[in-house]
């Protein structure tokens, strides 16, 4: 499975290396609020002058100085984004989740995949918007209670701020990250549950 990529959101002054037209995740419904696909967090704006005009999508064309609404039936190529994470959009246990990503196929040599792990608060928001597209309102994260103990699997230890029971009842044994509540880092569920979930790219 490969990395999809993504319309890219533009959070600062960064389109002068690209020379080229394309279409960018911004756009609007019925002519309001211009937003980005899946939310992502920018206010930067870079319109041209003159723009933007009645067209709902938004476009980066380098020779006009900035960006142009157009038809968002024009076809243009897009200005993607990628990293390092896969959304699988199919329901697993979280066992079988596991399996999956360590099966996936990396792109670099020395790579392999793996449930993610998410050990800095920072990337919740980030991460977040990157599940958008999930069709379960929780994914699947690399967060398990095994042998009375909780774990990343990246090898790192919760820290005492993410307040993990040391006893967790009804067999919620593993962590998910929620699509919607976005007053919580992670939530904690029954391991043999099926949902999405998200796998990474590392270093082996």
């Amino acid at each position: 499975m490969e990395n999809d990529g993504y319309l890219a959101t533009v959070t600062q002054v960064n389109s002068g290396d690209i020379n080229k037209r394309g279409w960018i995740g911004l756009y609007r419904v019925g002519g309001k609020t211009w937003n980005w696909t899946g939310s992502l967090g920018s206010s930067y704006r870079n319109w041209a002058p003159g723009q933007p005009v009645t067209a709902d999508c938004g476009s980066l064309v380098a020779s006009a100085g900035g960006w142009v609404g157009y038809a968002c039936s024009k076809e243009f190529s897009s200005i993607c984004f990628y990293d390092n994470l896969v959304v699988v959009n199919e329901n697993k246990t979280w066992e079988d989740a596991l399996i999956h990503c360590r099966r996936m196929k990396a792109s670099c040599s020395g790579c392999t995949y793996d449930l993610l792990s998410l050990t800095d608060v920072s990337q919740y928001n980030y991460v977040r918007d990157r599940i958008y597209r999930a069709t379960t309102d929780e994914a699947w994260i690399g967060l398990r209670f095994l042998g009375g103990k909780w774990f990343w699997l990246n090898g790192d230890k919760p820290g005492p701020e993410d307040m993990l029971p040391d006893c967790p009842s009804n067999w919620e044994h593993c962590g998910t990250l929620s699509k919607f509540d976005t007053n919580s880092t992670w939530k904690i569920r029954d391991c043999a549950e099926r949902r999405n979930f998200v796998c990474i790219q590392v270093t082996s």
